[in-house]
């Protein structure tokens, strides 16, 4: 044997919730488990042995929806988040330090930005950044991803003046005299996306690479062992492909493939014109995703009066034809398909589309992924159910803005429901965690604690309690069900013989202390392939 863990508490999230003493593990994979007596038989000449000392030993966290390429070059970028930032003379300050030492001509990426949050609750504009940048593009990354704030500069060199139309599927924010005011919505923001993207690789080089490494470190640190990047352009893939080239890549890392750009139609992925994205061991790929509906200006809801009557309110990306298209295609072509829906109008269409690719092509196991799943009711989570849908959910939404989604749900009325993780499991719907980052805080543990207790940040108040679940049902959210969402369940996501020993060692049993102290439990090791990559070595 490699190295034996001995002396803890081995959660394993086998399907018998299995609880041992010890693990041990040789060639970088679990070679058996069991009691601290019976794997202290295994140690020979050579054998390492950890003594867990009590400490709970589980699987490595998975997030399978993580925008792993945005937030790979925050150490390069501009904190503007709100908070800790309260107005835009705060983010102002901040951009104007970083363009004080940025070359002229290079482009100034921010991210963080909640335009709502700010104390004039309202964007920056192009002529507030210009004056604190005059001399550099600036494109400032709203926190939903789903938004970016520009100053001229940035606006030349994306093509956009007053007469620019507004994209497919976007909008591109004027003021009173029709000029471009520098917020970009939704479709919109592609325009900017790629050419500041392009121009951060230039700049950076083989350098970009190292930045790759350094961000699954710190997704490391939180004891996440494997990400699945929620949205992959081709300069992201470019990126990737640099990074898995240099072994800058210390985990497994999950490609979902869009089209040309952020918000565009991945016509390309389903035709087979780009190619899956499996490029290695370390680099996978096989999913498409889909936006359905935008967040600005509103997220494609149904609303439900008192009589019976149903309105459509919000916005929808595609007919249901054009989705249908789209989903056909890339299922005939093997490929998994991942829907981002945030509103319940949005998951009947994303439900009709899976219906009519089983039709076309049937599959015993589909995998159809909806990613958010964040409003929905229970007569369409039975749907999904019986569709072979995996719900890819965000629990720390609850956290950030539980309150905002428990007032979404009075308005649209009938048997409509936010977040509503216990019903999911108790249709037997498959759910997997994930963090949404930068959209949402990274930590699973944070997860965890908004998933157990629904507590939320602002007041410290449960929002939507019947829905909270289990401390072992939220950990199996973020291990065995969250690779089985990756398509990487034989490999990965419970410490069972043959799996690969990715693992994280917990300061505390998560299930045995007061769930309020749940996001208090440090990541104190994390394991890949064996190989201790974050914390301290221990004997």
């Amino acid at each position: 044997m490699d190295t034996v863990f001995l002396g803890g508490n081995v959660l394993t999230m086998a399907p018998r919730n299995s609880r041992v003493g010890a693990l041990a593990v040789k060639d970088g994979k679990i070679a058996a488990v069991g009691a601290s007596t019976e794997i202290a038989k295994l140690v020979s000449e050579g054998t390492r042995s950890v003594s867990l000392a009590g400490r709970t030993l589980l699987p490595g966290f998975i997030d399978p929806h993580n925008h792993f390429s945005i937030n790979v070059l925050e150490p390069v970028a501009v904190d503007c988040s709100v908070p800790p930032l309260a107005s835009i003379s705060g983010v102002l300050e901040t951009l104007s330090a970083a363009a004080s030492s940025t070359p002229p001509g290079r482009w100034i990426r921010g991210w963080g930005l909640r335009a709502a949050l700010l104390q004039e609750e309202r964007a920056v504009t192009r002529w507030e950044l210009d004056e604190v940048s005059p001399s550099n593009p600036v494109c400032i990354i709203d926190a939903s991803v789903h938004a970016c704030y520009l100053n001229s500069a940035a606006l030349k060199l994306a093509g956009i003046d007053r007469n620019t139309p507004d994209p497919p599927h976007g909008q591109i924010l004027k003021d009173r005299k029709g000029n471009p005011d520098g917020t970009l919505w939704e479709g919109a923001l592609d325009l900017a996306y790629n050419i500041s993207l392009r121009a951060y690789m230039d700049s950076y080089g083989d350098v970009i690479a190292g930045l790759v490494r350094d961000n699954c470190m710190r997704h490391l640190a939180c004891g996440i062992t494997s990400v699945g990047d929620a949205l992959v352009v081709p300069d992201a893939a470019a990126l990737y492909q640099l990074a898995d080239a240099n072994g800058s890549l210390p985990m497994v890392l999950h490609q979902m493939l869009g089209g040309s750009g952020f918000f565009a139609p991945p016509r390309e992925v389903a035709s087979g014109e780009y190619k899956d994205g499996n490029v290695s061991d370390r680099l996978r790929g096989g999913t498409m995703k889909i936006f359905m509906d935008p967040v600005y200006p509103a997220t494609a809801r149904t609303r439900i009066h008192a009589d019976g009557h149903k309105e459509q309110v919000g916005e929808i990306y595609y007919s249901q034809e054009t989705v249908d298209r789209l989903v056909v295609d890339a299922h005939e072509r093997g490929l998994q398909i991942a829907i981002h829906c945030l509103g319940n109008r949005a998951v009947d269409q994303a439900l009709n589309a899976f219906e009519r690719a089983l039709k076309v092509r049937p599959v015993s196991e589909p995998r159809f992924r909806i990613e958010h799943f964040t409003i929905t009711t229970s007569s369409q989570i039975k749907r999904a159910q019986s569709l072979g849908v995996i719900a890819v959910v965000q629990p720390t939404f609850n956290f950030t803005g539980g309150e905002r989604y428990q007032s979404t749900i009075e308005e649209l009325g009938g048997d409509t429901r936010a977040i509503p993780l216990q019903t999911m499991l108790s249709e037997g719907l498959t759910v997997a965690a994930s963090s949404d980052y930068p959209c949402a805080p990274l930590e699973p543990l944070t997860g965890l604690y908004s998933m157990v207790t629904r507590r939320t940040r602002s007041t410290g108040q449960p929002a939507g309690l019947e829905e909270a679940v289990s401390v072992m049902d939220g950990l199996r959210m973020y291990t065995a069900n969250a690779a089985y969402a990756m398509g990487r369940d034989q490999e990965a996501g419970s410490l069972e013989v043959g799996k690969r020993a990715d693992m994280v060692v917990l300061s505390h049993d998560p299930t045995a202390v007061n769930p309020d102290f749940l996001r208090d439990i440090s990541v104190e090791q994390t394991y890949v392939d064996g190989e201790l990559l974050h914390g301290a070595q221990r004997s």
